[in-house]
């Protein structure tokens, strides 16, 4: 793998991180990271109540390539799509008992420390 490979691996897994301990806060049981068919990927997947929900990351360490809500296209939506279907068929889960969130993180852009989280909450794929 190359370096800036790596690098960007490094920078969604901090923002992956965040987003657990944002979810963890929230009573939200976390299930799997990063579960992967083919070339798609869930970033989390988590309980919340009786609802199962497959949530996507998208950390910024700015915004000078855009605002991370910026970036749930039509097509990262398609993927999300493919994978959460494939997800619920292989392990016999309710689709209404499913729920799409969407997670956007950035850093504070005063001095303060800290992060800004954005959870979208039941996203239509």
């Amino acid at each position: 793998m190359d370096i800036k490979k790596n690098s960007h691996r490094s920078i969604g897994d901090n923002g992956e991180n965040i987003a657990v301990r944002y979810l963890e806060s929230k009573n939200f049981t976390i299930i799997k990271r990063n579960y992967q068919i083919q070339w798609w990927e869930m970033d989390i997947i988590a309980r919340d109540g009786d609802f199962l929900i497959f949530i996507e990351v998208k950390y910024r360490k700015d915004e000078s390539h855009g605002h991370p809500l910026d970036t749930f296209t039509p097509m990262k939506r398609k993927a999300m799509k493919r994978t959460v279907l494939h997800y619920i068929m292989k392990n016999k889960i309710d689709p209404e008992k499913i729920r799409i969130d969407f997670i956007g993180i950035m850093p504070k852009s005063d001095i303060s420390e800290g992060h800004r989280v954005w959870h979208i909450r039941g996203v239509e794929l």
